[in-house]
C-alpha cells in the first residue's frame, strides 16, 4: 500500500498510539511493544539532542543490540538528523573511511566495547534517559529530509554512500512490495548486520506495517537459527546463501520423504549473493517450498525472483523479469544480443519517473523461455593460454563439495606471462592436504587455481559475502597466506 509522504519515526509513533501494548519486537527472549520502542526512543532523542546534534546532522551508529540501535535512528530522525548503519565487525580504519567518505559528525554505538575503537561515543541504556522523556515529535517538512545513508556493499572496493528522504524510502517499499507481489509483510526472523541495506529496509518496513519482528543476535549457532525458524507463528526470513547452505548441513541426516522442515514458513528469501543451484533446490525440497532467490542490481533494486516449481525446472537461473523490470542483454559496444548469447546484463526500472537504464558488472543471459542466467561478474574472467576462464564455475565446482562453507574465486595479473594468476579462497574445515587432493578431483582441470588458501572463518562484508577486497589485499601483500595449488 502507499504511504502519505510523512517522517517514518512519525509513522512508528502513530502505531504506538494506536495500540500501545501490541507485539512489536522478541530479542534475547524479552518481547518489546509498540510503545516500549518508542519510549526508548524519547529518552535517546532527548540524549542526542543534549548532545548538540541538530537538523542536517549525519550520524553514524554500530549497532550491537540492534533493537537499540533501531531505537536510536528513531530519536535522531526526530531531531531532523540523517542515519548510516556501520557494522561492527569493521576495523577502525574501515570506520574512519566511511566517517570522511559519508560526512559523519559522529559515531555512536551502543556496545561500551567499541569505545576502544577510533573515535566512536556511546549512548546510555534506557535507564540512564528515563529521568527525561518527554513526547516525541517530528518536524514539518522533516520527511523531504535525508533519513538514511545507505551503502554499497563494497564487495570489490571502497563502499559508495548515497542518501535518501524520508519520502523516497516510503516509496522504495510501497513499490518493493507491488513488484514483488506482497500485499501485507510476514511475521518476519531478522538475522544479519542493520548496515546491509535489505536487513535495515526489512526492519523499517515491519515497524511501519505493525508487523511483529523475531530479532537474532548478529553471532548465532545453527541450532539457534533452527529454533527460531521452527516457531510457526513467525512465517518469513532473509538469508544470506551461505547461512542456507549452513541450516542444509545442519538438516543433513534429513530425508527428503520426511517433507520440510518449516512447511509454515511461508517466504525465506535468499539474499545478497548467488545462491548454488543445487542449494536452491534442496531448500526447496527439505527446509520449505516457499524458498526463493531473489536477483538485484545497485540502481535498480529487484530484478527477478525464482520461486515454486521453477526452482525444480529453472534452478540454474535467476527467474523472469520481475513486472516494470525491462532486461536486455547487450555486447561490449551497446549492441543487443539476443536469447542464449553471453552479455552485459543491463536493467531499467520501468516503474522510475524517467528511468535510465542501468548497466553494472554483471554478465548472463536470457534462454527463449524468457528466463534470466547470470554467468557472473565481468571481472570473474581469467585468462589462460589465451583462452577465458569463467571463475564463476570454478566457484560452483567447489560448492559442490559438502564439505565447503563458502569459497570466491579472483585473478591477479601474472608480472611474469600473458596468463593471469588464479586465486582461490575457501571457507573449511580441515587437513589442507586431504581438501587438496578432493579439490583436484572435483576441479576440471582447465580451471584449477594457481593459488589456494583454506580457512575456517574468512573475512566478510555486512551482506555476509565474502570479502573480495579484503582476500584480494590478502594476496597481494607480503604474508604468504595463499599457498601453491
Amino acid at each position: 500500500m502507499p504511504f502519505e509522504p510523512r517522517n517514518i519515526g512519525e509513522l512508528i509513533a502513530s502505531l504506538a498510539c494506536d495500540d500501545p501494548t501490541a507485539f512489536a519486537v522478541e530479542q534475547d527472549g524479552h518481547r518489546h511493544s509498540r510503545a516500549d520502542i518508542f519510549e526508548g526512543a524519547t529518552g535517546l532523542a532527548q540524549y542526542f539532542h543534549d548532545q548538540g546534534i541538530s537538523h542536517g546532522a549525519a550520524i553514524g551508529l554500530v549497532p550491537v543490540n540492534r533493537l537499540r540501535c533501531i531505537q536510536a535512528m528513531i530519536a535522531l530522525w526526530s531531531v531532523d538528523a540523517a542515519v548510516l548503519f556501520l557494522d561492527p565487525r569493521q576495523t577502525g580504519q574501515e570506520l574512519d573511511t566511511a566517517r570522511m567518505a559519508a560526512g559523519l559528525d559522529a559515531i555512536y554505538s551502543d556496545a561500551p566495547s567499541m569505545a576502544k575503537r577510533t573515535d566512536v561515543q556511546i549512548f546510555p541504556e534506557p535507564t540512564a534517559c528515563c529521568d527525561n522523556r518527554g513526547s516525541l515529535s517530528f518536524s514539518p517538512g522533516s520527511e523531504h529530509r535525508d533519513a538514511l545513508i545507505l551503502s554499497s556493499s563494497g564487495t570489490t572496493g571502497v563502499p559508495r554512500f548515497r542518501r535518501q528522504s524520508h519520502t523516497a524510502i516510503l516509496n522504495g517499499i510501497a513499490t518493493s512490495n507491488r513488484i514483488l507481489n506482497i500485499n501485507a509483510p510476514l511475521p518476519h526472523i531478522s538475522v544479519g548486520s542493520l548496515s546491509f541495506g535489505a536487513v535495515l529496509m526489512h526492519w523499517i518496513k515491519l515497524l511501519i506495517h505493525g508487523v511483529p519482528i523475531l530479532s537474532l543476535p548478529l553471532l548465532y549457532r545453527p541450532i539457534d537459527l533452527h529454533n527460531a525458524l521452527s516457531r510457526v507463528e513467525f512465517e518469513a526470513i532473509g538469508l544470506p546463501p551461505v547461512v542456507i547452505r549452513d541450516l542444509l548441513a545442519f538438516h543433513k541426516d534429513r530425508h527428503l520423504a520426511d517433507g520440510p522442515v518449516y512447511p509454515h514458513i511461508r517466504r525465506m528469501g535468499s539474499v545478497g549473493g548467488p545462491i548454488a543451484p543445487n542449494d536452491l533446490v534442496r531448500a526447496f525440497q527439505m527446509l520449505t517450498p516457499g524458498v526463493m532467490n531473489i536477483y538485484s542490481m545497485s540502481g535498480v533494486g529487484a530484478v527477478s525472483v525464482l520461486e515454486g516449481s521453477d526452482i525444480l525446472t529453472k534452478s540454474k537461473s535467476v527467474g523472469k523479469p520481475l513486472t516494470g523490470v525491462t532486461v536486455r542483454v547487450e555486447d561490449d559496444a551497446g549492441h543487443p544480443l539476443p536469447h542464449g548469447q553471453v552479455g552485459h546484463l543491463v536493467a531499467t526500472a520501468d516503474w522510475m519517473t524517467d528511468a535510465q537504464p542501468v548497466r553494472t558488472d554483471d554478465m548472463g543471459w536470457i534462454d527463449a523461455d524468457g528466463y534470466l542466467f547470470v554467468a557472473g561478474r565481468a571481472g570473474q574472467v581469467a585468462c589462460r593460454n589465451a583462452i577465458n576462464i569463467n571463475l564463476r564455475d570454478l566457484e560452483q565446482d567447489v560448492k559442490s563439495l559438502d564439505w565447503v562453507r563458502d569459497c570466491i574465486a579472483f585473478a591477479l595479473t601474472n608480472g611474469h606471462g600473458p596468463d593471469d594468476a588464479i586465486y582461490l579462497a575457501i571457507e573449511a574445515r580441515g587437513s589442507t592436504d586431504a581438501m587438496k587432493s578432493e579439490l583436484k578431483r572435483a576441479i576440471s582441470p582447465q580451471r584449477r587455481p594457481d593459488k589456494i588458501l583454506i580457512s575456517p572463518s574468512l573475512a566478510r562484508n555486512a551482506s555476509n559475502k565474502l570479502s573480495l577486497r579484503v582476500l584480494r589485499a590478502i594476496a597481494e601483500g607480503k604474508e604468504q597466506r595463499f599457498v601453491d595449488f
